[in-house]
């Protein structure tokens, strides 16, 4: 395309600055995603439930999520924090969870952290967890064991396993 403007070429036209402009946005799509420069992680941002949203139905995300608003279901995701006005009623299953808020239901997690103002009624299976003073659980803390692999299993009597494990 060439530009109807005879100024000097220092100064570059609309024209020229639009072809840029569309060939850099052509560029951006071909880009890599931005690393953080640990192992090559994709830098992400949590999702957020904000205040006054209530999700009914089952949350899954391979990253972070935060939860202000109410959700009825179960939760799988890598980091939960869980606001003070939060509440969730179903299972969660995490890699870490900051706990301010409410939880109803079963917390499988590497490393549980509730806050005073946390209130969890169920069981909590861990691997780490700190609790602050004033913190409610109504419910069991278990640490997490890891399943021996099924070779290592000896059978009881009858041939049936004298434990079976299962991940759920």
């Amino acid at each position: 395309m060439k530009c109807a403007c005879r100024i000097s070429r220092a100064i570059p036209c609309a024209s020229s600055r639009q072809a840029a402009m569309f060939n850099n946005r052509q560029n951006a799509r071909e880009t890599k995603p931005k690393t953080s420069g640990r192992r090559g992680e994709a830098i992400s941002r949590p999702s957020i439930l904000a205040e006054g949203l209530s999700v009914t139905g089952n949350i899954e995300t391979a990253g972070d999520l935060q939860i202000d608003g109410t959700v009825v279901g179960d939760i799988a995701c890598r980091t939960l924090t869980l606001g003070e006005d939060g509440l969730v009623k179903g299972a969660i299953a995490a890699e870490t969870i900051h706990v301010r808020g409410r939880i109803e239901g079963r917390i499988d997690a590497a490393v549980v952290e509730l806050a005073a103002s946390a209130i969890v009624v169920g069981d909590i299976l861990h691997d780490s967890v700190g609790v602050e003073a004033g913190a409610s659980i109504e419910g069991h803390l278990k640490r997490r064991h890891k399943a021996k692999p099924a070779a290592e299993e000896k059978p009881a009597e009858g041939g049936k396993p004298a434990l079976v494990v299962t991940n759920s």
